[in-house]
């Protein structure tokens, strides 16, 4: 190569960089600030569920009072202590997204159940007085202060003077997130810059321009390697006399193997989205619930009572009380067990003991043996094709925290695309749906794009990255002032 191709090559490789290089600095600037995200969001005061005693041995049966309210059928029923003395059941009707609410002594409704429910998990998991409550609002859809990130729908929003949001889940009892004006804008900042996300959707064509911009930076950064060891013997040994030109030379030379492994990570990651996972609403029948099922269910104190769908038939389904009896371990639920995104290298937790008992016929089934059936059905294929069921209590690898729900079974299928489904037993429902292609995106992204693999402290692991990430912002600022001191 002459000097007067070089120099051509070099006039482009400035252009394309002027062009690209603030997609870079956006890109990098909003990498830096997704850990001060993680270090300056709100905590909860506590990450377990409430502690329920729920004494049914001498209540009315759930059966009984869905039939004096004329509910012959339903899609969730639970049972909630929502204080001292007051146990209820929690009813969801078909196609609602507010569930009612019934005292187990006296059958009665209770006006405003739902909402007293989610203020009550708010204060717990706050820590604040309820006279600091502002309001409680039911949230059906993702919003820019709830983004889809956080997966559970319908919530309760509850507001406090102080700016503080509790996103609650009263189904399962458990906390989906906590917000405020500084984590909705910093996180509207983040989506804004580093996953062009206007609102809470994506837009026709996001993914293609992202894959070419990504393309195109690849490309600046193999032109720009090349051309620093073509020009090494000529001219880097005058640039000490120009240190930002050197700074920025030497910058990009040192950082373009981390920048690359984002560039090819984030491409993969754009590349593989996994489709939402979904979920069918279940359709249980009042007439199919027994007193027999209900007495063994019941026959001592509870910590947890949930109907839950051990198979389904179309849309109606085979109902199975889950029960967890006093005196054994808390089940963990979603972010209430865990803090957000410090989820990995966590001490892996022993199975859950709880127990399924079929709401009909009163016997007792094998939970991980019924996950598979129910996920047979989910998916219309034969049961043979389910090779084994196991618990997961943490979060880590394929099924990390972005999916919210804990614990669930993994159930492994012998398909040919390795299809794995993750279910909740507390609901029945799939919490995920991985094949062999996504979980070597997840891993390549958690790797390469997230450094995992570090074994370091996350604090210290996001301080490198962070640190990593200014840098390059400070490489494109560089390119930028000497661009327009040419000018």
């Amino acid at each position: 190569m002459n000097a007067s191709q070089l120099k051509k090559l070099m006039k482009f490789h400035r252009g394309f960089g002027m062009v690209l290089g603030i997609l870079v600095l956006m890109w990098s600037l909003t990498g830096v600030l997704h850990p001060i995200m993680s270090a300056t969001q709100p905590q909860p005061a506590k990450r377990m569920p409430p502690f329920q005693q729920l004494h049914l041995e001498h209540a009315m049966p759930a059966s009984q009072v869905l039939q004096q309210h004329s509910i012959t059928q339903f899609s969730t029923l639970q049972a909630i202590e929502l204080q001292p003395k007051l146990v209820a059941y929690r009813v969801l009707k078909p196609n609602q997204n507010s569930a009612e609410y019934y005292d187990s002594q006296t059958s009665q409704f209770i006006d405003h159940g739902e909402q007293h429910d989610a203020k009550r998990l708010a204060l717990w998991y706050t820590g604040l007085a309820k006279e600091q409550i502002v309001s409680a609002k039911l949230i059906t859809e993702f919003s820019d202060d709830y983004p889809s990130v956080n997966r559970l729908l319908p919530v309760w929003r509850v507001s406090f003077d102080n700016g503080l949001r509790a996103y609650v889940d009263p189904s399962q009892s458990r906390l989906a997130t906590l917000s405020n004006d500084q984590k909705m804008w910093m996180a509207r900042i983040f989506r804004l810059g580093h996953t062009w996300t206007w609102g809470d959707q994506a837009w026709l064509g996001q993914t293609i321009l992202m894959q070419i911009a990504l393309i195109g930076i690849l490309v600046l950064v193999v032109m720009g390697v090349a051309l620093f060891f073509k020009i090494h013997n000529r001219k880097n040994h005058r640039l000490r006399q120009k240190p930002s030109r050197f700074l920025h030379r030497y910058l990009a030379i040192s950082l373009s193997v981390f920048i690359t492994l984002w560039l090819i990570s984030g491409f993969y990651h754009v590349w593989q989205k996994k489709p939402a996972v979904q979920n069918i609403q279940p359709i249980f029948n009042t007439q199919d619930l027994s007193l027999e099922a209900w007495q063994t269910a019941t026959q001592q104190p509870l910590q947890r009572l949930n109907l839950v769908p051990i198979a389904l038939n179309n849309a109606q389904a085979v109902a199975g009380w889950m029960v967890q009896f006093v005196g054994t371990p808390q089940m963990q639920g979603s972010m209430t067990a865990v803090k957000e995104h410090d989820h990995h290298n966590q001490a892996k937790s022993a199975a859950p003991t709880i127990e399924l008992i079929d709401a009909k016929t009163s016997a007792k089934l094998d939970i991980l043996e019924q996950s598979k059936r129910l996920a047979a059905n989910y998916l219309h294929i034969p049961a043979h094709q389910f090779t084994q069921s196991s618990w997961v209590t943490s979060f880590s690898g394929e099924y990390g925290f972005i999916n919210k729900r804990l614990p669930v079974v993994k159930v492994e299928t012998s398909l040919n695309n390795q299809l794995r489904l993750y279910i909740e037993p507390s609901s029945g429902l799939i919490a995920a749906q991985v094949t062999q292609q996504d979980a070597l995106e997840g891993f390549s992204f958690a790797y390469l794009h997230k450094w995992t693999w570090l074994p370091i402290d996350k604090t210290l692991r996001d301080l490198l990255l962070a640190s990593l990430a200014g840098l390059i912002a400070l490489m494109v600022i560089l390119g930028f002032w000497m661009q327009t001191q040419k000018r």
